[in-house]
Formats: C-alpha cells, structure tokens, sequence
C-alpha cells in the first residue's frame, strides 16, 4: 500500500499539502484537492482520518506577528489588531494561536511552531517590518491561505487590510494649511508599507498646494524617534511651526522634547501625530491625530480569511479602514513671534 510521502512525490506536491486534502484541511485550490484525490485512489492510498471532504471545517487560526521590542499586547497599536481578530474567533468557536516570526536580512529564520500544527487553517501576518521575501516564504513552507495586516506591496498574491494612509496625511496637512501654516515638516520613519505611503501623501498635498516638502527621517516610530526628530529640524528648519508624526508615539516623544527645550504646544509649533492611540488624549495638551480603527482591521482580517478559505480560488482583495482627523489642541494658527533656538552638538543631533 502506497504512503503519503509516495501521493505527494506522484502529485508533485507537497506532504502537509496532501495532509490537508486527505484531512479536510481548507487553504488549497480546488483543481490541487481533486488532483490529490485522484492521485491518492489510483495509488490506493487509504487515510481513516478523510471525511466530509466537501465541507472542510475551520477550527484553528494563528497570529504571526513582526518581532516588537514588547510583548504583543503592550504594542499599542497592534494589542487593538488582535483584540479584533479575539473577538470574531471567539464568537465562532475558533480557536487562535500567537506567535512571532522571526527574520532578518529579508530570510525567515524558522517556521513559527504554530505553523507546523496540521489542524491551523489559515494564517494571519501582522505588521508593516515583515519584508515580502520572509512573507512569500511562509506562504511557501506553510501552504496556508494568508492574510496581511498593516502589509502590502504591489503584485502582493495574498488578502490585506491595510489604512488610508493617504487621506489621513492629506486630511492632516490640509488642516494645518488651514490654520495658517505653510512652513509644515513630517517627521518619517521606516520603509514600512503605511510609512512610505503617509510619506508620499504629506510630499503631494504639500505640492499641490504650492508648498516645500520637508522630512526628517529616523530609523524607527518610538518616542525616541520623535524627539531625534524635534532636535533635527531645530537644526536644519527652524522657520518650521507645524510638525506632523507618522505615527502618536513619536508626537508624543516630540511633545516631549519641545517641552524640555523650552518650546509650548501648540503656541510655538503646533504637532499632529497618526493611530489615536489612547495615550494621546492624556498628553497636555492632548494631541491632533488621523483616528485608526484598529478593532475593526482586526475583525475585517477574520472576514476575510473566512472568505478565502471558503473561496480558495477568488481574486486577491485590500482592504482599506477608513480614517478621521481627530481635532484636540496641539494645533493652533502660526506663531508670530519671535523664539529663540537652541544649539546642539554634533552627537546630539543623530
């Protein structure tokens, strides 16, 4: 009697591949399950487990997540994303496994543990540092279907839900422009998918509205790159009286920073960060930002991993959560009068 390891090699695919098929897995095509089938009965492969292979049940789901300097669910972002995804799970008795993927230099150092587990379902990938080599690799090894969270990129083969990163920017820019300010600066960040996308929103609402773009970029989004941020354009602009953030954590660095030299919020430069995470609303003064619901891409994740697995064979869908300009008072009209800028040393400003 022929063994799996035979069916995969006479199919061309894949053991776990096999596995799913013989095991009413979902997360492959049609043409792949009837293949497999065939293949498997004229080999006379017999597997006690294959039942109701028209219906395949979605029991298990995992959650792989970048490599964050905290624990998920100090994240305060994606602990939102995750809330999201608990919630539909938990209504529909799946069950959900964490884990982070671990990477560097584009190139997937292991499978997560959670993916080597015969009864997972489907995959959801969270975060915009997962490079899309460490992604196309765990949708090779896995042979999961796959959903991206705050990740995309084009010719992506897989479902997304990402942000109007692009609205929110335009919506924070403009209402700056509005207040009087011209002499408006990002503070950037990473080449993450959203950050690149804010970026090229703030570069084309600046100059469509017949105003200089002007980007300071640090490595990464924390309240320390935010006030690396303040320190450089001190340096470099010091005509600027508007920054915006590509994320709240580094408003709130920046915040932070304008204060201990000696700067108010919003008389001398007014601040808008992106998320609305609840800090935010705490910080004195409570900051402008674009409002992300981070619940809800969590919640249309599971909508659309249910539908995928349902309809393997579909077109690849983004969504996209819309986004809102949330007024507090870290914005004000420009300042007219004079200040007094202070010098740094070299060391100081990288």
């Amino acid at each position: 009697m022929a063994n799996i390891r035979q069916v995969a090699d006479k199919a061309g695919v894949s053991i776990g591949t096999v596995s799913r098929v013989l095991n009413n897995k979902p997360g492959v095509s049609e043409e792949t399950r009837q293949h497999v089938l065939t293949v498997s009965q004229e080999l006379g492969y017999n597997n006690s487990k294959r039942s109701n292979l028209a219906n395949p049940q979605i029991t298990h789901l995992g959650f792989l997540n970048q490599d964050f300097t905290q624990d998920i669910s100090s994240n305060p972002f994606y602990a939102d994303v995750l809330h999201g995804v608990e919630q539909i799970c938990r209504n529909l008795h799946i069950n959900l496994s964490i884990s982070v993927i671990s990477s560097s230099s584009g190139q997937l150092h292991s499978l997560p543990s959670l993916v080597k587990d015969n009864n997972v379902n489907g995959l959801f990938v969270v975060g915009g540092g997962i490079p899309p080599e460490v992604i196309a690799s765990l949708g090779r090894l896995s042979q999961l279907p796959l959903v991206l969270v705050d990740n995309w990129f084009p010719d992506c083969a897989w479902d997304a839900v990402m942000i109007d990163n692009r609205r929110g920017v335009r919506l924070s820019v403009e209402h700056l422009i509005d207040k009087g300010h011209c002499h408006i600066a990002l503070i950037g960040g990473p080449d993450h998918p959203s950050i690149v996308e804010r970026r090229q929103s703030y570069e084309e609402t600046m100059r469509q509205h017949g105003l200089t773009p002007l980007i300071v970029t640090p490595s990464c989004l924390s309240h320390e790159d935010g006030q690396w941020g303040v320190i450089e354009l001190l340096r470099i602009a010091p005509q600027t009286t508007a920054l915006i953030c590509s994320n709240d954590e580094q408003a709130v660095g920046a915040l932070r920073k304008l204060r201990e030299v000696g700067y108010t919020v919003p008389d001398d430069f007014s601040l808008i960060g992106f998320d609305n995470i609840n800090m935010v609303q705490f910080t004195t003064p409570p900051i402008t930002t674009t409002c992300v619901d981070r619940i809800t891409m969590g919640q249309v994740a599971v909508q659309l991993m249910l539908d995928r697995i349902k309809f393997p064979n579909r077109p690849v869908i983004k969504a996209t959560t819309g986004v809102e300009l949330i007024e507090r008072a870290s914005v004000c009209t420009p300042r007219t009068h004079k200040i007094v800028f202070p010098e740094y040393k070299e060391e100081e400003t990288r």
